[in-house]
């Protein structure tokens, strides 16, 4: 059995629940890369953020900068798209007080950031992520990517299906 590896972003705040209500601690992350999940891979982490003990728990507030592998929603290129994160969450303590479905720290004051930044990183990036504002795609044909070069696709070829609206319009244009 294969003991799965500790996240990175795993920080103790024991002490500063320990600590009176409104005590905070700044935290500074620089990070050249760290893996939130599976699939989630940010590079670089950098940034600040301060975690304050108030009477619910933690509230975790700041800013984080990285970047985060996308595709082009046209061409499909890989790309590294630079995405800023905002944290704005609170960690409820002790675990019972959290409602279904909130962050909570747990029992032994740690909290994993990691499964956070991977949600907020992830709804950083745009819906249509683009390589470039002029890109070209790909042929729907051939696949090509349209940014390199053209393919040898004949352009002029009609999906039979559409044959008879091509007839109507060219119909429509001779009159």
């Amino acid at each position: 059995m294969t003991e799965k590896m500790r996240s990175r972003l795993r920080f103790n705040f024991g002490f500063l629940l320990e600590s009176d209500l409104g005590t905070s601690r700044e935290i500074e992350l620089n990070y050249p890369e760290v893996r939130v999940g599976r699939d989630v891979e940010l590079r670089p982490l950098e940034g600040m953020f301060q975690a304050t003990h108030t009477s619910k728990g933690l509230y975790l507030q700041g800013e984080l900068n990285t970047t985060i592998n996308v595709e082009c929603t046209r061409c499909l290129a890989k790309l590294r798209l630079p995405v800023t994160i905002k944290l704005d969450d609170l960690f409820y303590y002790p675990r019972s007080a959290a409602p279904e479905g909130e962050n909570f720290v747990g029992e032994d004051g740690f909290i994993d950031l990691a499964p956070l930044l991977r949600e907020l990183s992830l709804l950083a990036v745009p819906m249509q992520v683009l390589c470039r504002p002029d890109c070209q795609g790909i042929c729907i044909e051939c696949g090509q990517n349209l940014n390199e070069g053209l393919c040898a696709c004949d352009r002029g070829a009609i999906d039979p299906r559409l044959a008879a609206l091509k007839a109507l319009l060219d119909e429509e244009i001779q009159n």
